[in-house]
């Protein structure tokens, strides 16, 4: 069925164009009688009105774009949910869009999203690299970022991101505090910026504690293809057996996706989580009570980013120089971690 348009009302009620369309924006100019039968008969013929037309004169179209790497993290879920609570309270459409970790699709979202003018757009996480810096630079719309990862300064990217720094100390801090000493690090080179954090914080750590990490104990993982569930499972899945072989007695990993593969690697080779060895790690997703044993992490207040990302974006529409924002990070304890065997004190030596 065809949109009933202006013109349509303007004919069944025997009036002009413009009559019709004083009326339905409440003009003073006609009487409140013929604004009453005309927003009436619009009603009953299920006009709707053009959304982007009404924006282009008062240069808002209430609606933003919202991209994220993936759909099958449950992190960008969760900040989504917080980013339309408060849209939907601001009576803002939301557009969604997905990356698949590819920061040229990326800045084509972004674009495309300006070209529809909406009022501002969220990216949860950035991937922008340095060849997009020209490209965003004529970007005019607000941009908020969720835990940036983007490869450089970007003047006009408003950021709010959890503390890498702290969330590693507090992992490291709670698998030391359990007699730990051997202790091992699995990050991701495609997340940079947070991966930097959060491995300066496993090796300053170890630093407070005269303990010198061996190169055996450290692997990042270089594939570029992890970024989702599967991918992120996969590489932990991988990335752990070195570690075991390595003697750790316990693993930091970057994410909670990476420590489910790492888990479900020990559990392969018989090595018995936490009892043997204790996973930690990172964001506290829906899978941590649901794998075995219940993962102990840190966790990220995904939804409630969500909502200062959406409330940040609103105050950008509005005026300059908006702070950006630092959340801090918590320890969630369960059952992949446990104090140290006697029977593996004899490994424990500072190295």
């Amino acid at each position: 069925m065809a949109r009933v348009s202006i013109k349509d009302i303007a004919r069944v009620a025997s009036v002009s164009y413009s009559t019709v369309s004083r009326a339905l924006n409440n003009s003073p100019l006609i009487s409140q009688e013929v604004r009453t039968r005309i927003q009436t008969l619009a009603h009953s013929m299920g006009y709707s009105p053009n959304a982007l037309a009404q924006g282009l004169l008062s240069r808002r179209t209430h609606s933003i774009g919202v991209i994220i790497t993936t759909v099958s993290d449950r992190f960008f879920v969760d900040v989504l949910k917080g980013v339309e609570e408060v849209a939907k309270a601001a009576d803002i459409g939301v557009f969604l869009a997905v990356s698949n970790n590819d920061p040229d699709q990326e800045i084509k979202i972004i674009e495309n999203f300006n070209r529809r003018r909406v009022d501002g757009v969220i990216v949860a996480a950035s991937r922008l690299d340095s060849d997009n810096a020209n490209r965003l630079e004529q970007i005019q719309i607000p941009i908020v970022v969720v835990n940036n990862q983007a490869e450089g300064d970007y003047q006009n990217l408003n950021s709010i991101c959890v503390d890498d720094y702290a969330g590693g100390r507090l992992a490291m801090r709670h698998l030391l505090e359990l007699g730990h000493q051997r202790i091992g690090y699995l990050g991701m080179s495609n997340r940079p910026d947070s991966n930097h954090h959060r491995l300066k914080a496993y090796l300053d750590s170890l630093k407070e504690k005269n303990i010198i990490p061996q190169a055996s104990w450290i692997y990042i993982d270089q594939t570029m293809t992890a970024g989702d569930l599967e991918g992120d499972i996969k590489a932990g899945q991988s990335l752990a057996p070195p570690l075991v072989k390595a003697g750790v007695t316990a693993i930091f990993c970057y994410c909670d996706t990476v420590a489910i593969g790492a888990i479900m690697a020990c559990r392969r080779m018989g090595i018995d989580i936490p009892g043997e060895i204790s996973v930690v790690g990172f964001d506290d997703n829906d899978l941590c009570e649901i794998v075995y044993p219940p993962l102990t992490t840190i966790r990220q207040p995904k939804y409630e980013m969500g909502q200062t990302a959406m409330h940040m974006l609103l105050e950008c529409m509005t005026k300059e120089g908006v702070e950006d924002h630092i959340v801090q990070p918590t320890l969630v304890i369960r059952e992949s971690t446990a104090g140290l065997r006697s029977d593996s004190q004899s490994l424990q030596s500072p190295v």
